[in-house]
């Protein structure tokens, strides 16, 4: 891992074909720096996540379609243009 002298930040090799020197660049200001002899460069990104991190969806029980009455689905119907009406005021 190599850092820009100018602002400090992670420098990442550019590969040019036909040539045997490596140029990092500076994804902040734009600095390059050649290297001559490079060692093996490999950009991964790997991110581990804490138990806490972790998304957890809690679902409300609802009935079907097939299991509503006509008039739940009314109900429903109507509650649902009520919350849509009271966005866009």
């Amino acid at each position: 891992m190599e850092f820009c002298d100018k602002c400090g930040a992670l420098m990442f090799p550019r590969k040019e074909e036909g040539k045997k020197t490596i140029t990092l660049v500076c994804r902040e200001c734009g600095n390059e720096k050649s290297v001559r002899s490079p060692p093996e460069y490999k950009v991964e990104h790997r991110i581990k996540h804490s138990p806490r991190e972790k998304i957890i969806i809690v679902e409300e029980d609802t009935k079907r379609d097939e299991e509503m009455t006509e008039d739940e689905r009314r109900e429903r119907r109507k509650e649902i243009l009520e919350h849509y009406q009271s966005e866009d005021d």
